[in-house]
C-alpha cells in the first residue's frame, strides 16, 4: 500500500471537511438570528401621541406579540411632523429587528408633499399591514347639519371652515383638501399633533368639524358629542352601515376613496427570517376572530392576510395612489 497517497487523501478529506464547516458557520448567523429572534425586548415606535388609532392598535398588538414570542414588546410614542419624527428615527436604527415602526397612511403620503428623511420603499421594510378604518367627516353638534346635503349647503354659506386632523400629510388631511378642491368651498386645514387633540377640539367646539379615522372618533359619535356626516371611503362600511359615503352625494365625488390604514415596518436590511417571523405572527394575530371582533368594537377592521411580497405590493400601490392625489389637489403641507 502507498502510505504517502493515503496520508495525502486523508489530508484532503480533512481540509474539505474543515472548509465545509467554515462555510456553514459563515452562513449560520443570519439564520440563527432569525431563528432565535427575539432574544431581548423589542421597541415598537408609534409615530403619533397616545390615544389615537395608531397607538391603540399598536398597544393591543404588542401585548399579543409579547405573549406569542416570550419577550417584551415595548411601545414608545415619538410624535411630531404628522408621523415623520418617529418614522425617520426608526429608519436610522440598527437593522436587527429590535426597533420597529407602526405608521399610518401619512407614511406613503408625506414623500409626495415635502422633503422627508426616508424613502417609503427603500429606507424601511414593509413587514405587515395591520388594520384600516374609514375616514369620516364629523361635526360639532352646534353645526346645523345632519346629512351630507345639509352639510354642503351649510359649508357653501361659510367664509371659512376650519377642519382638524391628526396632522399635515396624512390621509385625513388629504381627504379634507380633496373635499376643498372638489367643492370649491373654504375649508381650511388645522393640523394637530395626533388624532386625539384634534378630536377633543372638535368636541369642545374650538373647531366646527374634523376629518378623522372612525376609530379615533367612534366613542364621541356614540355619546352624541360629535355628529357623523359622511364616510370618505369608496363604499359604505360594515362599521357604519347607515352612514352614506361622499360618493353618494353626487358625481363630483365619484373618485373618493380615503381611509386610514396602519403598517408595521423595520429598518432596511433587517434579516429576512426576522421579517418572515414577524409577518407570520402579526397576520395570525390581526386576522384572528378575537382580534377582528376587538377591532370591530373599536370601529376598525383587518385588511386580510398578506405575505411579505403582497405587503410590499400594497404599500407600493398606495405610494402611487397618493402621488396622484397630491398632484391633482396641488396641496402644500403646512409643516
Amino acid at each position: 500500500m502507498d502510505f504517502t497517497l493515503l496520508r495525502r487523501a486523508r489530508s484532503l478529506a480533512c481540509a474539505a471537511t474543515i472548509g465545509g464547516l467554515a462555510l456553514s458557520a459563515s452562513l449560520m448567523p443570519a439564520y440563527a438570528q432569525g431563528d432565535a429572534y427575539p432574544a431581548k425586548p423589542v421597541t415598537v415606535v408609534v409615530a403619533f401621541p397616545p390615544g389615537g388609532m395608531t397607538d391603540i392598535v399598536t398597544r393591543t398588538l404588542a401585548k399579543e406579540l409579547q405573549e406569542k414570542l416570550k419577550q417584551p414588546f415595548v411601545v414608545e410614542n415619538r410624535p411630531g411632523g404628522a408621523g415623520q419624527v418617529g418614522t425617520e428615527y426608526v429608519a436610522r436604527q440598527a437593522h436587527d429587528g429590535y426597533t420597529l415602526l407602526v405608521g399610518a397612511t401619512g407614511y406613503v403620503i408625506a414623500p409626495a408633499m415635502k422633503k422627508v428623511g426616508y424613502d417609503p420603499l427603500k429606507s424601511l421594510e414593509p413587514v405587515a399591514v395591520l388594520a384600516r378604518a374609514p375616514n369620516l367627516i364629523v361635526v360639532n353638534p352646534s353645526v346645523p347639519a345632519r346629512n351630507t346635503q345639509d352639510f354642503l349647503a351649510w359649508a357653501r354659506a361659510q367664509s371659512n371652515i376650519p377642519f382638524g386632523t391628526a396632522g399635515a400629510a396624512g390621509s385625513t388631511h388629504l381627504g379634507g383638501e380633496w373635499l376643498r378642491k372638489v367643492t370649491g368651498y373654504e375649508f381650511t386645514h388645522v393640523p394637530y399633533k395626533g388624532a386625539a387633540p384634534a378630536t377633543n377640539d372638535a368636541v369642545a367646539g374650538q373647531i366646527p368639524m374634523a376629518v378623522q379615522d372612525s376609530m379615533s372618533v367612534s366613542a364621541f359619535i356614540a355619546s352624541g358629542r360629535l355628529r357623523p356626516i359622511a364616510n370618505m371611503a369608496a363604499e359604505r362600511s360594515k362599521l357604519f352601515p347607515e352612514l352614506p359615503t361622499l360618493r353618494e352625494a353626487g358625481p363630483q365625488f365619484k373618485d373618493f376613496d380615503v381611509y386610514t390604514w396602519l403598517g408595521l415596518y423595520a429598518p432596511a436590511g433587517t434579516p429576512a427570517p426576522v421579517q418572515t417571523l414577524l409577518n407570520s405572527e402579526v397576520n395570525k394575530i390581526m386576522n384572528s376572530p378575537e382580534m377582528t371582533e376587538r377591532l370591530r368594537q373599536q370601529y376598525s377592521e383587518p385588511l386580510g392576510v398578506m405575505d411579505l411580497a403582497q405587503t410590499r405590493g400594497f404599500v407600493a400601490g398606495e405610494v402611487a395612489k397618493w402621488q396622484r392625489v397630491v398632484a391633482e389637489t396641488g396641496v402644500q403641507t403646512e409643516e
